[in-house]
């Protein structure tokens, strides 16, 4: 079965520990730092269902590999710059206005975001602020995120060997758009970043192969209903399809979903957690407004939304 089919027979509803204004998908406009420098390059994703967070950000600076046919066809520099992105997915908590991630899985070995963010929104724009003060990131509501609301937490995965291991990982499908992402099967020191464990390694080469075996990826479904990578700590994988909706089962266990991804000696089952399953979530661009402001946009609207 289909990811939308089985929301449509068996949705899952749960409380929401976020408030319904956070959900969907939005890109980053800016990431503005208390020492006055501002990163307007770095493309950024972040999708959020019911209690999922999902994201994925690639440095602006991030070299252009495509006339190279692989990592291994990649020079060592090339490498190293390819291994500052991060994306994951983590569990989202609520209070007092804040946004707070615990239980992340994650491309980079440690946390590059440890704070809060206190989260505001007027229509699609969102912005996140750190509560020291040290960054807020400014975001967009992309269009098309109503719908299909999917939120699934990877428990493990029985792999082309046929054996069977735990495994984290996560995905998050906001209408037309999906994130998800995959933990390494084997995992790195977390007292360092990728770029500096990858320096120091003996074989960067060898080293790349344990890195990129963990992936986060940001899709978006086509007119034939596939979903095509778009962006993603590996960028060899941009433009293929995304199996990310084909072959799901319900099982014996409330709240998990079994997936088939391929057949006979190459086929890969992976066993996931529901945290969110709806057929038709309402995501809107607008938000609410005091009567004071609802008034006085509409009388200032013949100017300021003139054109829009």
């Amino acid at each position: 079965m289909t990811l939308d089919e089985l929301a449509a027979t068996s949705p899952r509803v749960a409380p929401a520990p976020v408030p319904a204004w956070t959900w969907g998908c939005f890109s980053r406009r800016s990431a503005v730092y208390g020492s006055g420098q501002e990163d307007t390059a770095s493309r950024a994703v972040r999708l959020q269902a019911q209690g999922l967070t999902g994201f994925l950000t690639v440095p602006g600076w991030r070299p252009d590999v495509s006339a190279r046919s692989g990592l291994h066809d990649c020079t060592v520099e090339q490498l190293l710059d390819l291994s500052a992105s991060d994306g994951g997915v983590a569990d989202t908590a609520w209070s007092d206005g804040m946004m707070s991630w615990d239980n992340s899985s994650r491309f980079q070995p440690h946390n590059v975001w440890p704070e809060p963010g206190v989260m505001a929104r007027v229509g699609p724009a969102l912005t996140q602020t750190a509560p020291s003060g040290a960054c807020l990131q400014e975001w967009r509501l992309e269009k098309n995120s109503a719908g299909l609301m999917v939120g699934l937490r990877l428990m493990f995965e029985t792999g082309l060997d046929g054996l069977t291991r735990p495994r984290d990982g996560g995905l998050i499908i906001c209408g037309d758009h999906c994130l998800f992402s995959l933990d390494r099967r084997r995992p790195l020191p977390t007292d360092a970043q990728l770029p500096q464990q990858m320096r120091q390694a003996g074989d960067p080469y060898a080293f790349a192969d344990m890195a990129f075996d963990a992936e986060t990826a940001y899709a978006r479904r086509g007119p034939d209903g596939a979903f095509v990578v778009k962006l993603s700590t590996n960028p060899f994988h941009e433009g293929s399809v995304a199996p990310v909706t084909q072959g799901f089962a319900a099982t014996s266990i409330a709240g998990v979903l079994r997936q088939q991804i391929g057949e006979g000696t190459e086929q890969i089952v992976r066993q996931w957690r529901i945290d969110t399953l709806l057929p038709n979530a309402d995501v809107r661009m607008v938000t609410e407004m005091d009567r004071a402001g609802a008034v006085w946009l509409k009388r200032e609207a013949g100017v300021l939304l003139r054109g829009l």
